[in-house]
């Protein structure tokens, strides 16, 4: 894997292709969870840290999660809000083609909605707390 990464966390590029689900579980059992990209900074961050990496796409922590009242999109990572505008969907996206796709992954630095059954490569993130990315910029 690649570590990007900051003093208080890491992000970390993990280059075998599994499903939304499976990548989820592995970041969890070796990292802290999937990557929340919650604002421009942190996308802005990934994108030049490993750009080549992300040919393909890359699972990111954001679902949608069709049976939750609360959120339509959700992070993975519980206590994180998906805010709208902080988003960078793809023209067209999110299109949930065939009502089969729940999952993003992140490709050219937009993001795209895709089945979670697909199988990409993936981000994890490393830390206590997410929003460290901000406590180690200028």
């Amino acid at each position: 894997c690649s570590s990007i990464g900051g003093q208080l966390c890491d992000y970390h590029f993990i280059g075998e292709n599994m499903t939304w689900k499976e990548a989820q579980d592995y970041c969890r059992k070796n990292h802290t969870d999937l990557a929340t990209v919650s604002n421009q900074t942190e996308m802005q961050r990934l994108l030049e840290s490993t750009t080549e990496q992300y040919q393909g796409g890359a699972w990111i922590g954001l679902q949608n999660n069709t049976t939750n009242t609360v959120c339509r999109w959700c992070w993975s990572q519980s206590g994180v809000e998906f805010n709208v505008t902080e988003s960078k969907w793809s023209q067209g996206q999110p299109d949930n083609l065939g009502n089969q796709e729940n999952c993003v992954m992140m490709n050219g630095g937009t993001w795209h909605d895709d089945s979670c059954s697909t199988k990409y490569k993936f981000i994890c993130y490393e830390g206590e707390n997410m929003w460290c990315i901000e406590s180690v910029l200028p």
